[in-house]
């Protein structure tokens, strides 16, 4: 009898513990096909023409200038393209996101340096710029840069920190570019 008992009772946990097992499973199973959804040729484009944009204002200037409307949305819309790095590995294929990045760019990424730019937007994607993003659309909408510029001086420090992460970030891409 007591046999029986330990029988049951290991049935139960199994039958307890198995569901869980699974909805972990399909969790991570889901983790991995929302990376890689996000790393679609288009979004490497989208990423290509933004960080292209950047580049060539940081190659006239030397420096990354975030008070400029355009250079905000440049980083905005790049920020969201290379949003699936995130959560992307080693083992993610990344070859769609990689193409389209190389043509989107014309060619300022391309076989020699993508996995030195791979690299540095991932590191991008794991910046918190949701506060910048709200900014650059609240002033997009209303038309107003001054109201972006005085606001990104006196903006929390978690919003400025930010900034300041992604521009140490691309300026070091940059750098490391070159043309």
């Amino acid at each position: 009898m007591k046999a029986f008992k330990t029988i049951v009772a290991m049935a139960v946990a199994m039958l307890l513990i198995a569901p869980a097992q699974t909805s972990q499973a399909q969790s991570k199973l889901s983790k991995v096909a929302n990376v890689v959804s996000a790393l679609t040729s288009e979004n490497g484009r989208t990423a290509g023409k933004a960080l292209l944009g950047l580049y060539t204002q940081f190659k006239a200037d030397g420096k990354l200038d975030f008070s400029n409307q355009t250079n905000l949305s440049n980083l905005v819309q790049l920020a969201s393209s290379v949003s699936g790095l995130k959560g992307a590995t080693k083992t993610t294929d990344t070859s769609s996101f990689l193409s389209g990045l190389i043509s989107g760019s014309n060619n300022l990424v391309n076989s020699g340096n993508s996995t030195n730019v791979l690299g540095a937007l991932t590191n991008l994607a794991n910046v918190d710029l949701s506060s910048i993003a709200g900014s650059a659309a609240k002033t997009a909408s209303s038309g107003l840069l001054s109201k972006l510029t005085s606001s990104s001086k006196t903006s929390t420090s978690g919003s400025s920190a930010s900034t300041d992460k992604a521009a140490s970030i691309l300026s070091g891409l940059f750098g490391q570019i070159g043309k």
